[in-house]
């Protein structure tokens, strides 16, 4: 029982420091800011990694908020340098949600130091 309860501590303070640290980097406090940010970054990252393309219009719908709400945290990672747009040739209606380079290297670091973090 002592052991297991010294292994909860050490990965409540490993997960309390987590939380903290993710705050010092601008990007992430930013997405932090509610679980759907938090959401929309892990959904664009990953399917940059899966080099899948991600709509605008799927990226709203992965929100789950009202249209006006989604499509306004999308701007705003546009807007902020987060997130960029790519112009779909074959739909002209559509557009691409790609997360820029800043972006990547930010979720990188996170994600790398999550994996230390987490090695008890």
């Amino acid at each position: 029982m002592v052991n297991n309860n010294q292994k909860h501590i050490k990965l409540a303070e490993a997960s309390l420091k987590d939380f903290i640290d993710r705050f010092k980097d601008p990007i992430l406090s930013f997405f932090s800011v509610s679980p759907q940010h938090w959401m929309m970054l892990h959904k664009v990252v990953i399917s940059y990694y899966k080099n899948e393309t991600i709509s605008k219009s799927q990226l709203l719908k992965f929100i789950e908020r009202s249209y006006v709400t989604s499509h306004s945290y999308i701007n705003t990672t546009i807007k902020k340098g987060y997130f960029k747009i790519l112009k779909n040739n074959k739909d002209k209606r559509s557009i691409f949600i790609l997360p820029t380079e800043l972006t990547l290297k930010s979720f990188e670091n996170f994600i790398l130091l999550r994996e230390k973090i987490y090695k008890l």
